[in-house]
């Protein structure tokens, strides 16, 4: 009876060790993957951020291009308005070379020799326009020039304007591209510290339930046996009556609380058969099958389209597969499991184990 609470005793022990090991690893991952989830929203956000400033330099790059082409057309217009200039001042300077040259008296004798009033008036009118159109085109012609210097001054404080935006936005996307390798290097950290935690709580759930199975074998060991004398005067092992049902009654209340513990702690079974709450650990396809539930790990961070419970408690997909976690098969890889085919969502699970998710 002794040896029989003993092995009572270190059943609950490797029980308790079950309950309290196991989510004080359900507090640290869930903490970690909240983190990850944070970090990985980081990501996509500067993600974004650097494909915006991306577009508005490659923008900023055309406005620059179209107006080094404008600063050509409006530099060649500006170098033709400048030859005419020049061009308009050298007749007007022969002209008035010529005028200088031969005195007024070609002039005075244009006037005088006209026939009445009118042709005089006519002639003189002539002289003066020739004077006027001189005056005149020079004014527009460097009224022109003015024009197309006012344009290239603006536009050259516009070409600055816009490297100075472009130089902005490279220092930018520099920064957000360094923000961006620090948050996939955090990220990274995180997830490595994530997958080990799983294993350590993997292999803490093994071992506690290996004790509970030893524990609970043990147990069962140690029923005792009821020693009667034989008609022939000999002793036999045989079960009494009477008080010895007292002692069934106590092995039975024994046996089923052993029973029930081992349900609670999922005792690992190579029978084989499809996964069950009470059958923790299966063998099947040439993989270690094992489980564990969203009420211990909600998997917040674990992004399932359709996520939803099935009837038979596993959590599936909306294309009706089973999520389930390897760290030997990268994820999105489609495996066939006790429960029926199942795709990889996670990982941090032993290498040679494929570990179910459920909700029992």
């Amino acid at each position: 009876m002794k040896r029989k609470v003993q092995a009572l005793l270190v059943f609950l022990l490797a029980s308790v060790m079950l309950l309290v090991s196991l989510p004080v690893y359900a507090d640290e991952i869930e903490s970690l993957e909240s983190k990850t989830s944070d970090l990985q929203n980081q990501l996509n956000d500067i993600n974004q951020d650097l494909v915006r400033i991306s577009d508005e330099i490659a923008s900023t790059e055309t406005a620059i291009e179209d107006a080094n082409n404008e600063m050509f057309r409006i530099q060649d217009s500006l170098a033709i308005s400048r030859e005419n200039e020049m061009r308009q001042y050298e007749d007007m300077k022969t002209r008035i070379k010529y005028m200088y040259e031969n005195g007024n008296n070609n002039l005075l004798e244009l006037l005088f020799s006209a026939e009445n009033m009118s042709d005089f008036l006519n002639r003189a009118e002539f002289i003066q326009n020739i004077s006027s159109y001189d005056r005149e085109k020079l004014e527009n012609l460097q009224s022109i020039q003015k024009g197309i210097e006012r344009q290239e001054a603006d536009l050259t404080a516009k070409q600055n304007s816009l490297t100075d935006l472009q130089t902005q936005l490279k220092s930018q996307q520099d920064a957000l591209n360094q923000k961006a390798a620090e948050t996939s290097t955090d990220l990274a950290v995180f997830n490595q510290k994530l997958q080990v935690l799983r294993a350590e709580r993997a292999r803490a759930a093994e071992e506690a339930a290996r004790r509970a199975a030893e524990a609970k074998k043990a147990a069962e060991a140690q029923k005792p046996v009821i020693v009667t004398p034989s008609e022939n005067g000999t002793q036999t092992d045989s079960p009494t009556t009477g008080t010895d049902n007292v002692q069934k009654e106590e092995n039975n209340d024994s046996d089923s609380f052993t029973q029930d513990s081992q349900d609670t702690a999922y005792i690992p079974s190579d029978s084989g058969g499809a996964l069950t709450p009470s059958k923790g650990v299966v063998y099947y396809n040439g993989h270690r099958e094992t489980y564990y539930s969203q009420k211990v790990l909600p998997g917040g961070g674990l992004n399932i389209p359709g996520r939803h419970v099935a009837p038979d408690g596993t959590i599936r997909d909306a294309d009706g597969f089973i999520c389930v976690a390897s760290s030997d098969l990268p994820w999105g890889s489609v495996v066939e499991t006790s429960l029926g085919t199942g795709k990889v969502y996670d990982c941090g699970c032993a290498s040679g184990t494929i570990d179910v998710y459920t909700d029992w």
